[in-house]
């Protein structure tokens, strides 16, 4: 898999960049896919019971499922305030193997593992749910075509979370 060594590379932002703050329950790379989590009924229904540790964040490098709450920023240490991009246009890795495919300009992609991306495969209601590791998760849409099953492969991809 290739892996962006950058970090989370933005070439845009659309006007309207979009990032949230979260606590690290680990570490996690930047670049990375993050996962939401919390404990049950941490807020309520005044804004002066919110803190910013309230969400949690963390990264599961062999599959990501539906609780992606961003793209991480930069490098974050356990135990840490992060950054994660929610919104933005970013240079992200297309997951290798064959059996995935390409991603074309304008289709929608889904998290693949880590920080890479993975084609939306139109017309099915579980995308991907025969390869291992992958979990239907539509996040945006490429911008540019890439990931032809080789590793090094990346597209610009439209954040839309």
């Amino acid at each position: 898999m290739a892996e962006n060594t950058n970090g989370a590379v933005g070439i845009f932002d659309g006007g309207t960049p979009r990032t949230i703050s979260f606590m690290a329950r680990e570490d996690i790379s930047g670049g990375y896919w993050v996962n939401g989590s919390s404990a049950n009924g941490v807020v309520g229904s005044n804004a002066s019971t919110y803190a910013t540790s309230d969400i949690e964040g963390y990264v599961v490098s062999t599959q990501i499922g539906s609780n992606v709450i961003g793209l991480c920023m930069q490098n974050t240490a356990s135990g840490t305030y992060g950054t994660a991009a929610q919104r933005g246009i970013f240079l992200l890795p297309a997951a290798s193997g064959t059996a995935i495919g390409s991603i074309y300009s304008g289709q929608k992609i889904c998290a693949g593992s880590a920080g890479t991306v993975v084609p939306m495969v139109s017309g099915l209601a579980a995308p991907l749910a025969s390869v291992a590791g992958f979990q239907d998760f539509d996040c945006g849409r490429s911008m540019t075509t890439g990931g032809d099953g080789g590793d090094g492969s990346f597209c610009a991809v439209s954040l839309n979370i």
